[in-house]
């Protein structure tokens, strides 16, 4: 019983420690100077792409910067990661 209780504490500490860290990057990149300009680009540049953008906000991505869009095409919704500050989509999917 007092090792259930270690390992739930230890299993607890490490999803504390990733949520840090992905609130970091969160952090990292809305605090960038450039932010604004950054993502009213991605903007321009979906929009160029025929997207609809919803929605756009820092996020991560498997450890690293992202730009989270919600967006529609054609009737449908898709989630679209952009890597962060170059913009290059890393996930574009139909968001069922």
């Amino acid at each position: 019983y007092p090792m259930k209780k270690f390992v739930l504490a230890a299993a607890l500490v490490l999803v504390s420690a990733a949520a840090s860290a992905d609130n970091h990057i969160e952090y990292r990149i809305r605090n960038d100077r450039n932010y604004e300009q950054n993502r009213a680009k991605a903007v321009r540049m979906l929009e160029k792409r025929g997207y609809h953008v919803r929605k756009i906000q820092a996020d991560d991505y498997r450890g690293h910067p992202v730009l989270e869009a919600e967006t529609y095409k054609n009737g449908r919704e898709y989630d679209i990661k952009l890597s962060y500050p170059n913009l290059r989509i890393v996930k574009e999917r139909i968001d069922d």
